[in-house]
């Protein structure tokens, strides 16, 4: 064989091991991904299998949350501090909430027509769970008026005790109003009439605060009292099995 035959054929034979290192190498790479890649996947099937746990506990909770009008759960509103003045000057707080269960309206002692009818309303719920250890021993209703400048605690007093004796009443400037309003989101604004004089709108609903302080269920217009009544009775005995 001559030289050149040799080198060509070393050569070849070099040629044919790279060669097969170069395809050894592409099917490694096509079998076994990047750190990268993997580290993607992985996250990627992590995710997917958070998401469809979250979507059967969704699931779940939608399904076992109870059939109560106007319960607000799982995530119900906590009121947090705040100060008003009560009808006889003294301060009323959260702490006067706490331990209670209240139902809690907003509006204003020259209100010709919403404010009086549902604190007519209230009234009727009351004498409806006269037989309601619970509402008999810790019940209470609260009307805040939203309306300062004519509303004075000297005000709202006999107003409120005209429907009930035993009615809460209070108020405070806008600024102390806003700080317990926003919590449970109601709305108040002074809506100008002739010369000086005004009206109030404002939300209309009831809220129904637990003795933890927890904003568990509200009622819209129209208000039933009959309703009202059997409502609380429900929240109540769902609001003991979740305490």
């Amino acid at each position: 064989m001559g030289l050149w035959s040799r080198h060509h054929s070393i050569a070849a034979a070099r040629n044919a091991i790279e060669d097969h290192r170069r395809r050894s190498a592409i099917m490694r790479s096509m079998t076994a991904a990047p750190p990268r890649v993997q580290s993607n996947a992985f996250l990627a099937l992590l995710a997917f299998a958070v998401l469809g746990a979250g979507m059967l506990f969704a699931v779940w909770r939608g399904e076992h949350k109870p059939g109560i009008p106007g319960l607000l759960w799982p995530d119900p509103p906590t009121l947090q501090a705040f100060s008003l003045t009560r009808a006889d000057g003294a301060a009323f707080t959260e702490a006067d909430l706490r331990g209670r269960w209240t139902f809690m309206f907003f509006g204003f002692t020259q209100c010709p027509d919403v404010c009086p009818s549902t604190l007519s309303v209230l009234k009727q719920v009351k004498a409806g769970l006269a037989d309601d250890a619970s509402f008999r021993e810790l019940g209470q209703v609260l009307f805040v008026s939203v309306d300062p400048a004519r509303d004075t605690p000297e005000r709202i007093g006999p107003y409120v005790r005209y429907f009930d004796e035993n009615f809460e009443a209070a108020t405070g400037p806008e600024d102390a109003l806003t700080t317990l309003t926003r919590q449970i989101g109601v709305i108040f604004a002074r809506i100008p009439g002739s010369g000086d004089d005004y009206t109030m709108d404002h939300t209309a609903s009831i809220f129904l605060v637990d003795p933890q302080l927890r904003v568990l269920s509200v009622f819209g217009l129209p208000h039933d009292a009959t309703e009202i009544a059997a409502r609380y009775r429900a929240v109540v005995a769902f609001a003991e099995s979740h305490p």
